[in-house]
């Protein structure tokens, strides 16, 4: 596991990821957020290396990573049957995506809205561009990988209201349709929309209203405006 980026890696060090090292660069400028990683590192016994900025260059996968990488174990035991078990799951399907950026941004908006975890397929892994775009959110929040379908079934069995976000014959206005907990939201990718298979194993399917000329919305866009009107009516329940 790399993670680069003052803010993932600060946030690394509050969730309490298992880090091995963080390599900083040489002379870097003081900051309050370099004292305070090299705060929270001391207290976790962990080795803080100084590095020359082209050496951090050449250890960089992402080209942003603002003096500093950490480095550590990437062991993930969070399974879907602990994240569907409690009637208050709120869980995001990321069904593909082609660009990494928009995969980070919308982990980083579920972790903002209280969402219990987000579902990646089995053939998208956690990079370190995926976790440099969520700004530390992946610390906090859960994601895992899982087969779609069996996700979808696993999900109905456990309770949870499972809802396409896609236009369709049969799509529901997404600001005049209720949105309660448990819940799972699936999100198509950037030039693919949900297929018919997937939408009639769905409960129910959500489009976003749009009055200009362009036709769609970026994924992840789209899925940080479902995401918070389940957060805007879930707190006008609570009010």
């Amino acid at each position: 596991m790399q993670i680069e980026g003052r803010n993932p890696v600060y946030e690394a060090l509050r969730a309490g990821t298992n880090l091995k090292s963080i390599s900083i660069e040489q002379n870097i400028k003081p900051s309050s957020q370099i004292e305070s990683i090299l705060s929270l590192a001391e207290q976790k016994h962990i080795k803080v290396k100084t590095v020359s900025r082209s050496k951090l260059n050449k250890m960089s996968k992402t080209g942003v990573h603002q003096g500093v990488i950490a480095f550590g174990s990437d062991i993930n035991t969070t399974s879907l049957d602990t994240l569907i078990k409690d009637n208050k799951s709120f869980l995001i399907y990321i069904r593909e995506a082609l660009y990494e950026h928009n995969i980070g941004a919308i982990i980083r908006t579920a972790e903002c809205v209280g969402a219990t975890g987000v579902v990646l397929p089995p053939k998208i892994s956690l990079t370190p561009q995926i976790r440099r775009a969520a700004m530390g959110a992946t610390e906090h929040l859960p994601v895992i990988n899982h087969n779609l379908f069996q996700t979808i079934k696993d999900a109905q069995k456990a309770g949870l209201q499972v809802v396409g976000i896609e236009r369709s014959e049969n799509s529901k206005k997404l600001f005049s349709t209720p949105l309660s907990k448990p819940l799972l939201l699936i999100i198509g990718g950037e030039d693919r929309s949900l297929s018919q298979e997937i939408l009639s194993k769905c409960d129910k399917t959500l489009e976003i209203p749009m009055k200009g000329k362009v036709n769609s919305l970026n994924m992840s866009v789209a899925a940080a405006i479902v995401m918070y009107e389940v957060l805007r009516q879930d707190l006008g329940s609570t009010s």
